[in-house]
């Protein structure tokens, strides 16, 4: 590794790498604070900075100015595109170790970048909010815009949703050490936790805290018990620092939303994750209606397991005849011959692009310390390359999760041929990406002969895991955390009315499935998603994506092969409409009708089915 500057008299000290890492990170940078990092930076502050001046020294968007503010669009979306560079390189060097400062300190840098970028953004929304109609009508409609005209009707859409120019400004000069700081400091605190617990030959071994989600899936339930209990007295020594975190990026949620004169919390998720009001309550609607079809599983889970009901720490546990009861465990080598396999036998391209990310090394899998829990996709426009951070522990879910990401990735490159500004895909249609990929490996796996009969069990459990993840906990998360922002606004929210409020949407969303007195109070605390400053309610656009994926895949399964290009045309469109208008047009489907989700929903029944007939009587 090159040399990191160091603040006192100018000397240097080399830079040391912690720890190893799984994939590749030499495209986006030969070395970490190195000459060309640190020059690529420089010129990405010097670029923003004139790309302000520029829209400062024009006037309105009127026809005398349109070469003008189409040379500032290109301009944003360069900037654009080199943002998205680094904060790739960084979120995956500060992933993989959490408590390096270096790391930590380039964050803080990366966000001040990005609130410039916020700041030509806002700049931008008020230059196009404020145009004449018949002007911005036909500043969109020039050729040289294609492509972009989406984006910018959105950022005329949201001007009315500002606040002055220097409020704004401000807001996003406070949110570096605001909502983001808040972010950053959950992110240390989680990557840095460490608990013990008691293995299946009764050692105690101590684990970061990125392991316990694989751990919870643990065939034996005494292993589950003890990791689930004692990961939760790591997390009650942090609570108090958890509930400051939360509270402190609700509350700056809320106070802007107010200054903003916003119609209530959920407008900017709603705005953010491109769906309406009204297809989010006929959403909800059914997942109220149908939850039984989802607790059915569940029930049918516990008794394989022999209990009147699960406890929370058994919703990942293989269920005995099904899962991981003998203690199977899955090599990488044999994930990825699984997912590429599976995926590849009915999209081709698809099972290609998998081997090559293996090849090239953009997927960081190992258990490590020092790693943050959950995993992600995230990719640099600049390079047009990916990396998936995960933790893979050998299970078949962590075989899902694989598939999951690798369908990220793969929507990105999807998207290639589309310009900067048409590829800012909302997480709602980004979900249907992963989740689709996900439904081809599960599809591909059940329908392969090569594979055996146990994996192919293991298979079916972990679709059960997935229809109880993404119909009951996700829609769960929403749902506490729809309660949490109305307290909220009223005042602080205690650690004592979080747990309660966690375990009252427990109760609610899993019903008699889940043992009275075997919630998870802590789930508030543990779950990185609530402390995601950037998104706000990072839960519905999961719930949203799985059933567009059911809708996407139902039509595959009934069209084959021919069916993947209106696949990919819905994605290639996923950066340039909203979720009603991809429905509508690729599907013909009417997203504001609770006759659309309780199709998806009820269409995973037969997963219940199979499940039933599998499990002794």
């Amino acid at each position: 590794m090159e040399q990191s500057s160091a603040p006192a008299h100018g000397a240097t000290f080399p830079f040391v790498q912690r720890h190893a890492m799984d994939w590749k990170l030499d495209d986006y940078f030969p070395d970490f604070d190195g000459s060309e990092y640190r020059t690529f930076k420089k010129l990405l502050g010097d670029a923003l900075a004139g790309l302000a001046e520029r829209i400062e020294a024009l006037e309105g968007v009127e026809p005398s100015s349109f070469a003008a503010w189409q040379a500032v669009i290109e301009g944003f979306e360069d900037v654009s595109r080199r943002i998205s560079h680094l904060s790739s390189y960084t979120s995956c060097l500060s992933a993989c170790d959490a408590a390096d400062e270096h790391y930590k300190r380039e964050e803080g840098a990366l966000a001040l970048l990005e609130s410039d970028l916020q700041k030509l953004d806002v700049a931008l929304a008020a230059a196009f909010g404020s145009a004449r109609q018949a002007h911005f009508d036909a500043f969109v409609a020039r050729d040289s815009v294609a492509g972009a005209a989406f984006a910018i009707r959105r950022w005329r859409e949201r001007a009315r949703r500002l606040m002055s120019m220097p409020e704004e400004t401000l807001a996003a000069e406070l949110e570096v050490d605001g909502l983001k700081a808040w972010s950053r400091l959950y992110d240390t605190v989680s990557g840095t936790l460490e608990f013990t617990y008691t293995r299946a030959d009764g050692m105690e071994e101590t684990v970061p805290m990125a392991r316990r989600r694989s751990l919870l899936s643990h065939p034996d339930r005494a292993v589950r018990a003890s990791v689930f209990a004692r990961g939760n007295v790591a997390w009650e020594r942090v609570a108090p620092v958890c509930a400051a975190a939360l509270n402190a990026i609700a509350g700056a949620r809320l106070t802007l939303c107010n200054r903003r004169r916003q119609s209530g919390f959920l407008e900017p998720a709603l705005f953010e994750h491109r769906i309406g009001a009204a297809s989010l309550e006929a959403l909800r609607g059914a997942l109220r209606e149908h939850a039984p079809v989802t607790r059915r599983m569940l029930r049918l889970k516990a008794r394989g397991l022999g209990l009147p009901a699960i406890a929370w720490y058994d919703l990942e546990a293989p269920t005995p005849g099904l899962g991981d009861g003998d203690g199977a465990r899955l090599d990488w080598p044999s994930a990825v011959e699984h997912v590429r396999r599976a995926i590849g036998g009915v999209y081709p391209a698809f099972g290609d692009f998998v081997q090559e990310m293996v090849d090239a090394r953009w997927i960081e899998h190992s258990p490590r310390r020092g790693k943050r829990p959950g995993a992600f996709c995230t990719g640099s426009a600049l390079i047009e390359q990916s990396r998936i951070f995960m933790t893979f522990d050998g299970t078949m879910g962590d075989v899902v999760t694989f598939a999951h990401e690798a369908g990220h990735a793969w929507h990105s490159r999807l998207l290639r041929a589309t310009r900067p500004l048409a590829r800012g895909y909302p997480m709602t249609l980004a979900e249907s990406a992963s989740t689709f990929a996900e439904m081809l490996f599960i599809d591909g796996v059940l329908n392969d002969p090569a594979v055996d009969v146990a994996s192919k069990r293991r298979i079916l459990d972990s679709q059960v895991r997935q229809a109880a993840g993404f119909l009951l906990d996700v829609p769960m998360r929403y749902e506490f955390e729809h309660r949490f922002h109305e307290e909220r606004s009223e005042g602080e929210v205690s650690a004592t009315r979080l747990r309660e409020l966690m375990v009252e949407a427990q109760r609610a969303l899993f019903g008699d499935a889940l043992e009275q007195g075997q919630e998870d109070p802590l789930f508030w605390a543990s779950k990185l998603h609530f402390y995601i400053a950037e998104v706000p309610f990072y839960n519905f656009p999961y719930t949203v994506g799985f059933l567009l994926s059911r809708a996407l895949f139902a039509r595959f399964k009934q069209e084959g092969a021919s069916f993947l290009p209106t696949f990919e045309t819905f994605l290639a469109r996923s950066g340039s409409a909203t979720c009603e208008e991809l429905a509508r047009d690729v599907l013909g489907a009417d997203l504001e009708s609770p006759a659309f989700w309780a199709s998806a929903i009820e269409s995973t029944a037969e997963i219940a089915d199979r499940m039933e007939a599998l499990l002794p009587a």
